[in-house]
């Protein structure tokens, strides 16, 4: 909605409503599977979108090559083949590499963590799935359909706010996730 039900106090500006080719520039990896190696440049895929790690390289001639626009702290990477819609923000700073079967977002007017948040929302995943060739195997979203998902997009300081509670929401989760894991561990 333009005019969310909650808010954090002191923010009544309407939202404003756009689609993401509008808030982000929109990219999709190397079409190419590509020579792995032993070590290298990190390559990423679907199956490592939620720690963004993975135990498969390239080497720095075929990341320079093939690699114009790259993964930076700050953007995000959201899974489009196969699993669609799930999205990660790259904290990293160091170099990634990664496949046609993930969107790469790159933006100066969104928080990436409301921008990965947004993704996850019920509005966008249903606009997401709506746009998605479920005739196609595996299924997909193509890159320009992606563009024209539509997203309610307030100022930068309350996405700011927006993002970081929903970061730290997250990173509670997986701390209370990993004790519960240890607990029910059995002793080696």
């Amino acid at each position: 909605k333009n005019v969310p039900r909650l808010r954090f106090p002191g923010y009544t500006d309407a939202w404003v409503k756009c689609e993401l080719k509008d808030v982000a520039e929109i990219y999709d990896g190397t079409h190419q599977t590509p020579k792995y190696q032993s070590h290298g440049i990190m390559f990423l895929s679907v199956e490592n979108i939620t720690n963004l790690s993975s135990k498969k390289y390239i080497s720095q001639e075929a990341f320079d090559s093939e690699f114009s626009i790259r993964p930076e702290k700050g953007d995000v990477l959201m899974t489009r083949i196969g699993d669609i819609g799930t999205a990660n923000v790259v904290e990293s700073e160091q170099p990634i590499a990664y496949y046609v079967s993930l969107a790469l977002f790159k933006s100066t007017k969104l928080n990436p963590y409301f921008l990965k948040n947004s993704i996850h929302s019920p509005e966008m995943i249903n606009d997401i799935w709506r746009r998605t060739l479920h005739i196609a195997f595996p299924k997909k979203i193509n890159k320009n359909e992606i563009g024209n998902v539509s997203i309610y997009v307030p100022t930068i300081d309350e996405q700011t706010k927006i993002g970081y509670l929903f970061n730290s929401l997250d990173d509670l989760i997986t701390v209370n996730e990993h004790k519960q894991n240890k607990r029910f561990s059995p002793a080696i």
